[in-house]
């Protein structure tokens, strides 16, 4: 137990960082922990990571995001939530490095991660719809309908987000289990189950785009088009069953769908419904974005200046002269733009852009070193679909989101690595 302990402790913290997301902070923890060890290591030996092609290439692609943010803070509207941001923001890196380290060493290690990551998931669905279904998950948690389903993540609704994002690697171990037990596919249901009755359309979105990205990584990689093709049929008979059950027997589901398909409407009060009351938002920080062009106004800034340029019919604005009962009203105005691209413009300006697109580009031409790793094409899929321009749901620059993605960088980078060792 003990040479187990010693061995694995790394990947430990790793997982215990992906567990935290069900806390409002807990995840920041383990990042710390491993930042600082991955620090020490960089103090220690900064030559051999700089000789090497993947934390070499994990770095440059962290400077794109930091760099942007670190010039932003000189015209940061309130440089102390900025610097709030932008300095602890480091910790992406060095606990990254340390990911990359310890995830890289041998495929049976990165596969017990993998097999780690399904369990995880897997019991979050399963205790998420044992609430749905008696009311109460196995921690006792309530169902709260108008909350909408939680989990372990009560009282927070962000289960189906986190969920969906860290799909592909559960259907990567659906997929490679699936020799020893055919049923195996079968798991998939409380996954789709719990994401769609969450009723949350951004979750919605990123589970479409993770299935297609990891279909098309298996068309492609298999040698066996037919069979694979059969296999793409058999999920998709399941998950349209799954699907079509939830929407035809759960009315706030099916109701949800209908107020979503305003969005091909041409009457703006029915699309500003489809989109959750965001084109008051995205309009306010495109009019930010106009005065702010180049750097922005630092990262996290958005709500504090947010009543200066959104129009006065703008369902968030608090009157100047009701200024006092600002903290006790419910129209406060919001955190963040509510999509990605928008919050890169309007807080990080175009030095922003400019650094995102750069990661972009350099994410898509890494897929030259997924040529012989089908493990690094999957975990591709998270990472683009994580940092999706349109993603409309969690702050880009906020801690839940930045810690997500860099940690699915560093999976990402991880497999990478581990297929160039061989």
């Amino acid at each position: 137990m003990k040479i187990s302990i010693k061995e694995y402790w790394p990947m430990i913290l790793i997982l215990l960082a992906i567990i935290g997301f069900v806390s409002k902070a807990f995840y920041n923890y383990p990042l710390a922990i491993m930042a600082i060890i991955g620090f020490y290591r960089f103090v220690l030996s900064p030559k051999s990571i700089w000789e090497d092609k993947i934390l070499k290439t994990f770095i440059v692609l962290f400077l794109c995001l930091w760099v942007p943010l670190l010039v932003s803070f000189f015209d940061a509207v309130n440089p102390l939530r900025s610097s709030q941001t932008i300095f602890p923001y480091l910790r992406f890196l060095f606990s990254g490095l340390f990911i990359i380290q310890e995830l890289s060493k041998d495929n049976k290690r990165f596969d017990i991660f993998v097999n780690c990551i399904f369990l995880i998931v897997l019991f979050w669905c399963v205790d998420a719809s044992i609430q749905f279904f008696i009311g109460y998950n196995l921690l006792g948690f309530p169902y709260i309908p108008e909350t909408g389903i939680t989990g372990v993540f009560y009282p927070r609704n962000t289960i189906s987000h986190v969920c969906a994002i860290l799909s592909p690697i559960y259907f990567l171990a659906i997929f490679k289990n699936t020799n020893k037990n055919k049923w195996f596919w079968l798991s998939i249901i409380p996954l789709f189950f719990v994401v769609l009755i969450s009723g949350r359309r951004a979750a919605w979105l990123m589970l479409a785009l993770c299935s297609f990205g990891f279909l098309v990584c298996i068309y492609f990689s298999s040698k066996n088009k037919f069979k694979i093709s059969n296999t793409i049929l058999l999920i998709g008979l399941i998950t349209t069953c799954v699907l079509t059950a939830t929407i035809t027997l759960h009315q706030p589901t099916k109701e949800r769908v209908t107020i979503t398909l305003d969005l091909f409407s041409s009457d703006y009060e029915k699309i500003n419904s489809a989109t959750a009351v965001r084109l008051p938002i995205w309009r306010t920080a495109y009019s930010i974005f106009k005065e702010h062009p180049i750097n922005g106004i630092g990262p996290r800034g958005f709500r504090y200046i947010y009543h200066d340029y959104a129009k006065s019919d703008d369902i968030f604005i608090i009157s100047k002269s009701n200024r006092l009962n600002y903290l006790f009203s419910k129209n406060l105005p919001p955190t963040h733009p509510h999509l990605l691209i928008l919050e890169i413009l309007a807080e990080a300006g175009v030095i922003g852009l400019v650094g995102f697109l750069l990661l972009f580009y350099l994410l898509i031409k890494s897929i030259r070193y997924t040529a012989n790793s089908f493990n690094g094409f999957v975990f591709l899929v998270p990472v683009v679909v994580a940092i999706f321009p349109f993603n409309a749901h969690m702050a880009f620059y906020g801690s839940v989101w930045s810690s997500m993605i860099w940690l699915l960088i560093a999976f990402y980078a991880s497999a990478l690595k581990l297929s160039l060792s061989k």
